[in-house]
């Protein structure tokens, strides 16, 4: 009886010890290159992050970032299902 749960603790230390492990190897190295952003949006170097702006779908509320946005009438869209009937291709609908 002690010999198996003498076993069962070290087969638990072992998946521990690799569980443990595991997470650790996820989080990305930081070193010279790769450097930690500042608040301010800049990186250690000085050159400013590429930010886009972001815009809410008129019809469902989403946000995504203007460039992938469908704008219509100054409203944006994040689909061409979400625009109104009306601007769909091949006409107006009867």
């Amino acid at each position: 009886m002690a010999r198996i749960l003498i076993l069962l603790a070290v087969v638990l230390g072992i998946l521990w010890w690799l569980r443990g492990r595991g997470e650790t190897r996820q989080v990305p190295p930081r070193g010279k290159d790769r450097p930690a952003a500042r608040s301010e949006g800049r990186t250690n170097d000085g050159s400013a992050d590429a930010m886009e702006p972001m815009v809410q779908c008129a019809q469902c509320g989403v946000h995504l970032p203007r460039s992938e946005a469908l704008g219509w009438q100054g409203l944006h869209y994040c689909r061409r299902s979400h625009l109104p009937d009306h601007t769909e291709p091949g006409g107006t609908r009867s």
